[in-house]
């Protein structure tokens, strides 16, 4: 797309025509789409990704700058989703690993032994606290909501949201020092 083409669609975005948001994502779903696919090998992510960039380039379109092109500005936002959901599988991964004590392998019985028996007193833990604590970090250990992704869920700041999982966290280290 042209430089005097990205203008005029910008332009068009930041005043909210339903057409420019269409013309945006005509123009540009399918390089985008492609990026996804090949960084991730998977057909179903890629799609949710290219999604999800094109939403979140719809919310933050007044705050685009204009230093780049569109595309390159939607490929950024493409690779940060991209390097988000990767962050958010490692971190289920590993705290499914946690909750989930029969997946735990190793040669050594006695330390299989004392890894479910932590598992099962984080899940214990996880129960005796309150549902907003325990939502709060099912949301964004297990779930790997960013706080702004778990602030428009829960309708709430991010900020509060952050204070929130800090002290939820306390309360369930206080739990398991118990």
């Amino acid at each position: 797309m042209a430089k005097t083409d990205d203008q005029r669609l910008l332009s068009d975005l930041r005043e909210g025509r339903s057409e420019a948001c269409r013309e945006l994502v005509r123009s540009h779903h399918q390089a985008v789409y492609r990026f996804l696919f090949q960084l991730s090998r998977d057909v179903h992510l890629a799609e949710d990704l290219t999604q999800e960039t094109f939403g979140a380039a719809w919310e933050r379109i007044a705050s685009f700058e204009g230093r780049s092109s569109l595309a390159t500005w939607l490929h950024r936002i493409a690779y940060t989703k991209f390097i988000d959901s990767q962050r958010a599988e490692q971190r289920n991964a590993m705290l499914q690993k946690q909750i989930h004590p029969s997946e735990f392998s190793s040669d050594d019985p006695f330390k299989t032994l004392i890894d479910v028996d932590e598992s099962r007193r984080l899940n214990r833990a996880m129960e005796e606290l309150k549902t907003a604590d325990r939502t709060v970090l099912v949301l964004h250990y297990l779930q790997g909501l960013s706080y702004s992704e778990m602030a428009s869920v829960l309708g709430e700041p991010s900020g509060t949201v952050k204070w929130r999982t800090r002290e939820a966290l306390n309360c369930l280290r206080l739990l398991l020092k118990e």
